[in-house]
Parts: C-alpha cells; sequence; structure tokens
C-alpha cells in the first residue's frame, strides 16, 4: 500500500461525482520517501459520541514541533493523507479520515502564561481543561467554554465553538496568535495584527484544513464566580421577556422540552456582595416524577437509590425510544424534574458553565442571526416555536432537552456566527436523539435523520448554518446535498475558502470527505 501514490483529478473531469475541491485516484508508482519516524498502523478511531468511525491506515503522533513539521513536509511529498486530530468530540467524526491521520495528543504543552499581557501560549494539542487547571494557579480564566472541556485547543478553536452569552463571541475569537504548519507553504506565524491579519482571521476557523496548529495565544481574564439561577417558563412568556434576558444577563440558555409549554430559563451573572442561596431541594424529590413514571411502565426496575438525572431519564427513554407517545410522557416527566429544580447557586466559571450532556446521541446544531443586542429580532424563540410545531404535528420522538445558547459575532470569516457587524447577536440550537439501545442504534439513526432533516430545512429557511463540529452528510443526501452546499455559499466566502486551501494544502493531504464535500466549488 505505500507503494502506492495519490494524484489529483480535476473535477470537470469527473462530474458531481467528485465531491468536492479535489478528487483523488490512486496509481501505480514507485514508493515515496520513507516515514520520517514511525507511524502507528491500521488504528481503530471511534469520536466520542459513538456515532463515526474508521480504521486509519497509518497516525502519526509527532512528539516536538520538529516531528510535526516533518510528518506534514512528508505527506506533502509522497500524497499521502495526514488529517489532524484532536480528542475526537465533533459529533459527526470531522477529523476522522481512513487513509491517513495525524495526533496533537503529544504536543500538549502550557509554554507560557503571561498575566501581565493577560494572554497564555500553550501547543496546539493542548486540553481545554489543562489549560483552565493552569489559569486557575494565577488566578486566570478563559473568558467562556464549552459545556465540555476535553477538547485539544487546536480543533476546539478551528471548528469556533462557543459557550453562551449574548455579548460574547465564539471561542475562536480569543485567539492572538498562532503557528500554522501547512503543507504548501510550511510554517506560518499569524497574528491578529501581523501583515497576514486577513489570513489570520480565515485560518482562526479553518477546520484542520488550512494547516495543523501547533501553537496559539490565547486571551485570558480573571477568574470569577457566577451567580447561576434557573426556573421555568411558558413560552408565551419567554417569547414576551426573551430581549430583556439576552440584554440583561452575562449567560443565557433555554432547554425546550418537546409536547410541553415548559422551557427551562439559566442565567448566570457576576455575584453581588453577600449573594445567598437556597439550597436545592433534595434529589429524591426532583426525581420522584421520572421514578413513578419508571415504575408504572416496569414495575421490576429495581432499586433506584442513587440514580442520577441523566441516569433515570435514560432507564425511562430506552424502554420505547422510537415512541412518540411514549417519549412526551418522559418529557412531562422532565418537565416536572426541571418545576422541582428551580433554583440558585454561586459557585466558580467553571463549574456553572459546564453541564451535563446526557449520554450517547445524536446531534445536530445550527447558528442562526438573530438581530443585534439592541434590537433582537426574535427570529431565535420563532425559530423554536416553529420547530416545536413541526415535532409535535409530524410526531417525531424528540426528547428533551433542544438546548438554544447565544454568542456574538465572530470575526473569523468561516465563524457560523461571522458577521462584519459587531453589534450582531446569533443563536445556537442543537436537537439530539439518544442511543439507548444500541439494538436499536441503526433505527434511532434512520429516525434522526428525519428529525436532522426538519431542523435543516429551518435552518437554511431562516438564514442559518450548521456548528462545523456537528455538520453531518447522512443528513444531506440526494438534492438535499446540492441545498446544503448552496446555503454554505451563500452564508459564507467559498471561493476565498477554497483558494487558501490550493494555496496551503495543494495536494489536499488534510482534507477529507466531509471538508471536500462541504467545500465542492
Amino acid at each position: 500500500a505505500d507503494a502506492v501514490g495519490l494524484i489529483a483529478v480535476g473535477l470537470a473531469g469527473l462530474g458531481a461525482a467528485g465531491g468536492g475541491l479535489y478528487a483523488w485516484q490512486a496509481i501505480r508508482g514507485p514508493p515515496g520517501p520513507p516515514e520520517p519516524f514511525p507511524s502507528d498502523r491500521k488504528v481503530p478511531l471511534t469520536n466520542w459520541s459513538g456515532t463515526h468511525s474508521v480504521v486509519a491506515r497509518r497516525v502519526f503522533e509527532p512528539e516536538t514541533q520538529e516531528q510535526l513539521e516533518e510528518a506534514i513536509a512528508w505527506a506533502a511529498q509522497s500524497g499521502q493523507k495526514c488529517r489532524p486530530m484532536g480528542t475526537g468530540l465533533s459529533p459527526n467524526g470531522l477529523a476522522l479520515e481512513k487513509r491517513g491521520m495525524l495526533s496533537m495528543a503529544q504536543m500538549d504543552d502550557i509554554i507560557e502564561v503571561d498575566k501581565k499581557n493577560m494572554r497564555i501560549r500553550v501547543q496546539g494539542g493542548t486540553r481545554v481543561s489543562k489549560i483552565l487547571d493552569e489559569l486557575q494557579k494565577h488566578d486566570l480564566t478563559l473568558e467562556n467554554f464549552s459545556s465540555i472541556t476535553e477538547q485539544q485547543i487546536g480543533g476546539w478553536t478551528q471548528v469556533s465553538a462557543h459557550g453562551t452569552g449574548a455579548r460574547i463571541p465564539p471561542v475562536d475569537e480569543m485567539v492572538t496568535e498562532m503557528t500554522l504548519v501547512t503543507p504548501g507553504k510550511g510554517v506560518l506565524h499569524l497574528s491578529e495584527d501581523g501583515s497576514d491579519a486577513e489570513l489570520f482571521r480565515l485560518a482562526r476557523v479553518g477546520l484542520g484544513s488550512l494547516g495543523v496548529v501547533s501553537e496559539v495565544t490565547l486571551k485570558v481574564r480573571p477568574k470569577y464566580s457566577l451567580h447561576e439561577r434557573t426556573y421555568c417558563s411558558s413560552v408565551a412568556d419567554l417569547r414576551r421577556n426573551h430581549a430583556e434576558l439576552l440584554q440583561k444577563h452575562r449567560h443565557v440558555r433555554y432547554m425546550w422540552i418537546p409536547y410541553t409549554d415548559t422551557v427551562v430559563v439559566v442565567v448566570s451573572d457576576t455575584p453581588q456582595p453577600n449573594t445567598t442561596c437556597t439550597p436545592a431541594l433534595p434529589d429524591s424529590y426532583r426525581l420522584r416524577p421520572f421514578a413513578e413514571l419508571l415504575r408504572e411502565l416496569k414495575p421490576d426496575c429495581g432499586d433506584l437509590t442513587g440514580v442520577n438525572f441523566a441516569q433515570i431519564r435514560e432507564k425511562c427513554l430506552v424502554l420505547d425510544p422510537l415512541n412518540a407517545e411514549h417519549v412526551a410522557r418522559v418529557n412531562r416527566a422532565e418537565a416536572q424534574f426541571w418545576e422541582r429544580s428551580s433554583g440558585e447557586r454561586v459557585a466558580d466559571s467553571m463549574e456553572i458553565l459546564g453541564f451535563e450532556c446526557g449520554g450517547t446521541q445524536w446531534v445536530l446544531e445550527n447558528c442562526i442571526p438573530c438581530g443585534t443586542i439592541d434590537e433582537p429580532s426574535l427570529a431565535d424563540i420563532d425559530y423554536m416555536i416553529e420547530l416545536k410545531s413541526v415535532i409535535e404535528r409530524e410526531g417525531i420522538a424528540a426528547a428533551s432537552p433542544i438546548e438554544q445558547r447565544w454568542t456574538a459575532r465572530s470575526s473569523s470569516p468561516m465563524s457560523p456566527a461571522y458577521s462584519p457587524q459587531d453589534t450582531d447577536i446569533f443563536s445556537w440550537v442543537g436537537v439530539i436523539m439518544y442511543i439507548v439501545d444500541e439494538g436499536k442504534a441503526p433505527a434511532i439513526k434512520t429516525k434522526f435523520r428525519e428529525y436532522g432533516q426538519r431542523h435543516a430545512d429551518l435552518t437554511f429557511k431562516y438564514g442559518g448554518a450548521f456548528h462545523w463540529g456537528k455538520i453531518d452528510l447522512d443528513f444531506h443526501l440526494g438534492a438535499r446535498l446540492e441545498e446544503m452546499q448552496a446555503a454554505m455559499r451563500s452564508r459564507f466566502d467559498i471561493a476565498a475558502f477554497c483558494k487558501a486551501r490550493r494555496e496551503l494544502d495543494p495536494q489536499n493531504v488534510l482534507g477529507n470527505k466531509l471538508i471536500d464535500t462541504v467545500f465542492a466549488e
């Protein structure tokens, strides 16, 4: 297999089946140059949610900047794939490429904490959790972060991941400098105020296809606590109060519960001095609606002592996960759980901003524009009302929650929240379907495809795009693929991004099917 080279074939000769910016054809030829250092062979890899897997022909795992540069130079010279991977948290398997990959797991050093200039410089494979732990030692933290913090910083910023807060941009905006190892131009040192500032903004959300991020410098801030309040609202009341909530609170997120009129509202702000909070009610009381439902449906369910919220919800859902009426009953029990969970707490931002995401699941998350911070358009609420109506009208087995969060705009052209207007705000909505029964996994995937397609239809209707770590070709088949590509062309400057790919990765050693298909010119 090592003696098989790869050559690019123009799309004009392949038609639509070419599948993207580049298509590839194997040719027999003399062996290429030897590997610069040994790779692992035939490596089975699965993403975090267990929804995508490959057996990679080879995986390089460089330990130094020099080894990384050697691996990318070798890939460019030999025409072999070398797709960068992080911790595999993307539900769509964005990093996976069976013909060859590169792991940054060993390049995870904290290089420098600059407290004077409020910066931290780290290697691209450093996990967000490790960065947060290091910053804590200096009474610092990041401005915002996702509910999960086990991502590598390179992948986390390359997909424009996000937390929530209509005045806080996606995480790529924390990046002020980066070192990019490219197949076509070698090592590039880019910064927000350097001579290549335009390329810096483009590469900041490069999806791992413009180069491998070997170092990144991030803005940091003093560590802080948050006062979190959780309560339930009706849909009508929420629509009336929505603009004020976005404008008033630092962090806002909603959890919509299909087949009910309940929306869970979670808001967080810097606590006032001497803030006191009422302790949460006991779990046994909060979980009682689930326990009663489970015992009704499965009298032999056994002792439920010590079972937490996510576990007991899964025990209920697994009994009939594709039956919309059953899922609606579970959702109603969840609405009662949240009504009993209304309350508040004060804790460090690291504890407040991370939260339980549930079990193994299919996910599809979008990003839609919703006005400005001064004048929210309410398109985000209209979107959710319409999606909820579709779910209930068509009898979709949509489990709770449908989570909705917000960010300010990003100045990175490939961010789903990109806008040239600095007051624009964006809503992020994720729909899920739990894989609670491996035996029913294929059927669950089929049903989620139908669900995801409704989500996609509305996304395009509202002028939105998808989270780069969650867009999935399985949900864009046939004519839907062309529709998705057209929507991407209207939302992003695809031509500029593809031009950068040709210059920085002329043999497409960093791409994969997902990247090549989405960015078909």
